[in-house]
């Protein structure tokens, strides 16, 4: 494996988001990561444990923000009604 170089673009990069931001991002960026691991083979209820889960930082935090139904409804606008 080749050692990372100063300026790599592969290096992995983590970046935060401020806790105060609006429903209409928390929707927006929730939307974006579902629709990310959606692509990525991730099912429905997968995605709803995922965001639940505080080790996915940024899916937790707005789980923590809106709660679960806020999730689910994001959820369920993307895969569309499960019933």
């Amino acid at each position: 494996m080749k050692h990372l170089e100063s300026g790599d673009p592969f290096e992995l990069v983590g970046v935060s988001r401020p806790d105060g931001m609006s429903v209409d991002a928390d929707r927006e960026m929730g939307r974006c990561l579902i629709e990310e691991y959606a692509l990525t083979g991730f099912a429905a209820s997968e995605i709803r444990a995922l965001f639940a889960n505080p080790a996915y930082t940024m899916p937790h935090a707005i789980y923590r923000r809106r709660g679960a139904q806020f999730v689910s409804d994001l959820v369920t606008d993307v895969f569309g009604d499960p019933d």
